[in-house]
């Protein structure tokens, strides 16, 4: 088989199970609150460009939760979504975040996920090598339905140290790697700040990471 083939076999092979891939450049530095997303009492958002504002959508959409671990009390949240994706079966894994209201209902939805650059020769590449990444949403993260929401909430002291990882991918997306890091591990590890770890089997399509992630933290899914 020619070494171009073989390239592109190999690249076809890893995105059927692992990859995340969507097409996402625009300006990614750190801004400060936009008070002009604030209507009808609800709060600022810390991301504006992390907003769907720019899809239609500034309140993002609603997803159906496959698992909850909300205390209440607690007034922010971030939520690992799934969904599908046009370029590859396996899908994307992102992260919803914000406030929630006191009875626990979300007020703000900021979405993050790691993507590689590039597009489709991103995605290639990225199954040889670590490529640049980047983590502002798609339009599908907006307009796509969830296949899959897990839902946690966080104390103001685990959201502080949350906004400090977003800020710190916003100014340095990481690299992403179809195997080594990729956008499973990315939207995981945000989830270190409330005491979550990763799913058992690293390297898992994310239609079955997600299931893996909940199960990994010990909590269970709602049936239906």
């Amino acid at each position: 088989m020619p070494s171009v083939s073989k390239f592109l076999f190999a690249a076809l092979t890893a995105a059927s199970l692992a990859g995340c891939q969507s097409i996402a450049s625009v300006d990614s530095t750190t801004a400060p609150v936009d008070t002009s997303l604030k209507t009808a009492g609800t709060p600022p958002v810390e991301f504006p460009q992390l907003t769907c504002a720019k899809y239609g959508k500034p309140l993002g959409g609603n997803a159906k939760l496959t698992a909850s671990r909300v205390r209440k009390g607690d007034p922010y949240y971030i939520e690992f979504r799934y969904r599908k994706s046009y370029a590859i079966i396996s899908g994307h894994m992102y992260d919803v975040f914000g406030r929630l209201d006191k009875n626990g209902n979300v007020l703000t939805r900021q979405y993050i996920g790691l993507f590689p650059s590039g597009s489709v020769l991103g995605l290639y590449g990225g199954a040889i090598v670590p490529v640049p990444g980047e983590v502002l949403p798609s339009s599908r993260d907006c307009d796509y339905t969830p296949g899959a929401a897990y839902r946690v909430s966080l104390t103001a002291g685990q959201y502080q140290k949350l906004l400090a990882k977003v800020r710190q991918a916003l100014a340095h997306p990481p690299l992403w790697h179809m195997e080594l890091y990729n956008c499973n591990h990315f939207a995981a590890e945000l989830g270190s700040v409330a005491g979550l770890k990763p799913a058992d089997v690293h390297l898992l399509p994310s239609f079955a990471y997600i299931h893996a992630f909940i199960k990994a933290n010990g909590d269970k899914e709602i049936p239906g």
